[in-house]
């Protein structure tokens, strides 16, 4: 009896040991790892979940496939010769309402002296013979697979007839079969008469499976949630005991562990590294000359030497530094908020990037619900966690999904506005949530004296006038907004920040999650362009990323490079391993360096040296650093950068060509002939090369007509037809039909450094009225509306009246002095204190040449951010209520 009570309490001991809530040593010591452990299962099991409902995912999926011909033989059909001239339209009817995927069986060879690889045309027709669906795959994947896929991912009618045919062109070097089987061996309700060359055969068919697919039932989405939270649970719980035992054998020898695990990734990413250099330079299998060549060498190596330090500086994630004095709870749920607020501000930056490539009101409308799903739930993590998790809170909930539901009903017949409803309820749920942490923190909070508030206003007169001025301002927005909905989306939802009692802690917090989540954007931005979007030689040779514009690149990545120099310098201040200390901080400064030369904007250019400079001399007026100090960090990271290029270079040359899923938006140019597409070989001459970088760069800064920025007027005027790459940026031939060719036009605009900016700066200086104007801009000379004034502070004086335009000059005055202030009051010992100013600084240079005053758009919505956070009056630490439980630990 005695050894089975202790077996019983040495199993509730290792249970104690494990729960990660528990008050144990255990697990206070390891809270921060337990709450990785927590967001990491966590963060699958929601994205998982997501895919299943509402994204729609996860489907049923039904394949009728041919009943005769095994799988591993249909690789091997054969069949006549098909050409360009050979004509086969095949009847199908559908046996189910959406068809997902067709994959028809063919066979394809390719010379191997062949020039470029040829894209075959799928089409998919109704009983009309129009055209529902086309396609194109090139003939190396149909060598490679034996059959040709189309997606249509469409419904169709059952028992309807539909065509589909293959077209090949005319001068295709590939070789093609076009099988055809005994249309009732294959036993497939979809096969039908087959024309071919117009006559009606009933015997034989085309060889091909039909995939469909349908959503899941109710009890199926439920059926999927409850095994993935089961699946998370169990890894979840699987983890913990396979960190205690961890912890509990081998943590002594973690050192050791870790040793041998960074030598491993060391050894195998040498290993790669070298493969790619004789894959990409000695074989030269991207093509290029032997600037390209030096520059994926020096890339490679770059990229390897990044690693190799990381792995040497990684610390031990196992094995804490140091135990917390916090609760084991406190510090999860703290991580947890920090968390989420920075994914948050991710999310909410990459939705502004969307709705700034938006093509269409649609797409500007759900990207506003997103971002203020995204901010509502950013400023709820400012709270302590007893606020928004009780049982008011709970019931919000189950009453706004109830009420989201029977809203949502009426929008089922059309799928966009079904999307924008269910946006809509997603934000009054998130802003609901949110004013109740809100008033519940009010009515918790100590009664303030009237007078005394007064008084605190009274002895900051430039908070005062500050906020007044904030307040003034928006009144005459609201004035003369005519039809812009914006304005209420530029002041009310930045209002809920003033509620909260920060004290310079808490906003530190908050900045830096903030800062993050920008950086994380970045990220998502990066991901999304080295999968889809390649750097062309032609036409779109300025790198725009995954925008439709080279100007709203310039712009993102200003805010960007802002946000990873600020952080750089604030943890730099004057220690001496600059690099070592800094070591990620230096990387991602160096990234977005090297994507904001891509781009060649000289918009982001002027604010990116006006910002280093800008921080340069405020930090080493904070940290009393030498002038030799600060030409030693400039050199360091001038260094840094330069050696990175090439890296960011060869990514970007490199990754989307072996992907080969180029994305084209609808709005740019459409021609194969210089524009990539998906099947254009890796070495295509279609992608960037070094020489042609270099020169289009130097040219950005040139008037002369012989070095001006050709590209740029090709792509904004049209004047200009391709004549190869060997002529690229050299030799062009006028296109206009209009005019005798001569290129006055063309030699006028290209001695305007400005690009026409300062005409339309004068066209709206001349427009200013008091009282605004309901549109964005006055007429051109032909008669034409301004898109806007490419300069925030013109465009608004315009837009709200020349008293809101001088108002908005001495706001953002202020608000700068009191960033500068915020950074030298606090800046020792809450270093993050630079992000005001670097985002108030990369604000105010690109609204000299864009439009950027915006809560959609990255910079307007950092400027208003940093606005309010300076805005908001500090409380002071010693006098707050303070403790771990405290509901304003943080606010």
């Amino acid at each position: 009896m005695p050894n089975l009570l202790k077996g019983q309490v040495r199993r509730l001991d290792i249970i104690r040991q494990i729960n990660p809530f528990s008050n144990s040593v255990q697990a206070r010591t390891h809270a921060v790892r337990n709450a990785m452990v927590q967001i990491f299962v966590a963060t699958a099991a929601f994205i998982l979940l997501v895919r299943i409902f509402p994204m729609g995912t996860i489907q049923n999926h039904v394949v009728s496939g041919q009943k005769a011909i095994d799988v591993p033989a249909k690789a091997e059909l054969t069949g006549d010769i098909f050409t360009s001239s050979d004509k086969k339209l095949q009847t199908v009817y559908f046996t189910d309402s959406h068809i997902y995927r067709i994959t028809l069986y063919m066979r394809c060879t390719v010379p191997e002296d062949a020039q470029m690889t040829e894209h075959l045309l799928f089409r998919l027709y109704d009983d009309t013979f129009s055209c529902i669906y086309e396609s194109e795959t090139d003939s190396i994947k149909i060598e490679a697979d034996g059959f040709l896929t189309a997606v249509p991912d469409m419904d169709v009618e059952e028992g309807k007839p539909y065509y589909y045919e293959i077209l090949v062109g005319e001068e295709s070097p590939a070789v093609y079969t076009l099988p055809v089987a005994d249309r009732a061996a294959l036993a497939q309700e979809e096969n039908s008469t087959l024309f071919i060359d117009g006559i009606m055969n009933d015997e034989v068919c085309l060889i091909a499976d039909f995939e469909y697919t349908s959503p899941l039932s109710a009890v199926g989405i439920i059926a999927y949630d409850v095994l993935i939270v089961i699946a998370a649970a169990a890894t979840y719980l699987l983890m913990l005991i396979m960190l205690r035992v961890y912890d509990e054998y081998w943590s002594q020898d973690s050192e050791r562990i870790g040793k041998y695990v960074r030598l491993g990734v060391a050894v195998l990413s040498a290993l790669a590294a070298a493969a790619l250099f004789v894959y990409a330079v000695v074989l030269n299998k991207f093509g290029g000359e032997l600037w390209d060549r030096l520059f994926f060498s020096i890339g490679i190596a770059a990229a390897e030497a990044w690693l190799l330090g990381a792995l040497w500086r990684m610390t031990r994630v196992i094995r804490p530094k140091k135990r917390s004095k916090m609760s084991a709870s406190s510090k999860i749920c703290l991580v947890w908020r920090n968390y989420i607020q920075t994914v948050s501000f991710g999310l909410l930056f990459y939705a502004l990037c969307q709705y700034v490539n938006a093509d269409r009101n649609y797409y500007h409308y759900t990207n506003t619900r997103w971002m203020l799903i995204f901010l509502a739930a950013a400023l709820l993590m400012n709270y302590n966690q007893r606020l928004f998790v009780n049982r008011l809170s709970a019931a919000w909930l189950v009453m706004g999904i109830v009420g989201s539901v029977l809203y949502c009903n009426g929008f089922r017949a059309d799928e966009k506005e079904l999307l924008l409803a269910r946006l809509t309820c997603g934000v009054v749920i998130a802003w609901g949530l949110l004013i109740l942490c809100i008033i519940r923190n009010q009515v918790r909070a100590e009664k303030v004296n009237f007078w005394e508030y007064v008084q605190r206003f009274h002895d900051d007169v430039q908070y005062t006038a500050h906020l007044g001025l904030w307040i003034l301002f928006g009144l005459l927005m609201f004035a003369y907004r005519y039809e812009k909905a914006w304005v209420f989306t530029a002041t009310f939802p930045f209002a809920a920040y003033f509620f909260g009692k920060g004290t310079p802690a808490a906003k530190s917090r908050f900045l830096r999650n903030f800062c993050n989540g920008i950086l994380l954007s970045f990220g998502f931005v990066t991901a999304f362009c080295l999968h889809h979007r390649p750097h062309h030689y032609w036409m779109l040779y300025r790198y725009g990323g995954m925008f439709h514009t080279v100007a709203c690149t310039g712009m993102y990545l200003a805010v960007v490079f802002g946000a990873a120099l600020a952080k750089l310098y604030g943890k730099l201040k004057t220690r001496t391993s600059m690099v070592k200390i800094c070591y990620g901080e230096f990387f991602v400064t160096a990234c977005v360096t090297g994507f904001i030369l891509l781009t060649m904007s000289r918009t982001a250019f002027l604010t990116t040296i006006v910002t280093v400079l800008a921080i340069v001399a405020l930090t080493a007026a904070v940290y009393h650093k030498k002038a030799k100090r600060i030409v030693l960090e400039l050199g360091v990271l001038a260094l840094v950068c330069a050696v990175s290029f090439p890296m960011v270079f060869t990514a970007v040359r490199m990754v989307p060509a072996v992907i080969n899923d180029p994305v084209r938006y609808e709005i740019e140019f459409q021609d194969k002939a210089f524009m990539l597409y998906e099947g254009d070989p890796i070495d295509s001459d279609k992608y960037m090369t070094v020489r042609r970088f270099f020169a289009t760069l130097f040219g950005r800064f040139q008037t002369d007509n012989t070095q001006a920025d050709a590209g740029l007027v090709t792509h904004d005027s049209g004047m200009f037809a391709y004549t190869g790459n060997a002529f690229a940026g050299l030799d062009m031939r006028a296109a206009d039909s209009g005019d005798s060719g001569t290129g006055e036009e063309y030699r006028e605009e290209k001695n305007d450094i400005s690009n026409g900016r300062f005409d339309i700066f004068k066209a709206y200086l001349k427009a200013l009225e008091i009282d605004g104007h309901p549109k964005m801009g006055p007429l051109n000379e032909k008669g034409e509306e301004y898109a806007h004034a490419h300069n925030s502070y013109l465009q608004v004086a315009y837009n709200f009246g020349m008293i809101a335009g001088v108002m908005f000059l001495a706001l953002c005055a202020l608000t700068l002095w009191r960033s500068v202030r915020l950074f030298m009051e606090y800046g020792k010992k809450y270093n993050i204190f630079l992000v005001p100013f670097a985002q108030v600084i990369v604000f105010g240079f690109v609204s000299l040449t864009e439009w950027a005053f915006h809560p959609c758009i990255p910079a307007g919505f950092s400027f208003l951010m940093m606005l309010v956070v300076l805005i908001h009056k500090d409380v002071s630490e010693n006098k707050s209520p303070g403790g771990e439980d405290s509901y304003y630990e943080f606010f």
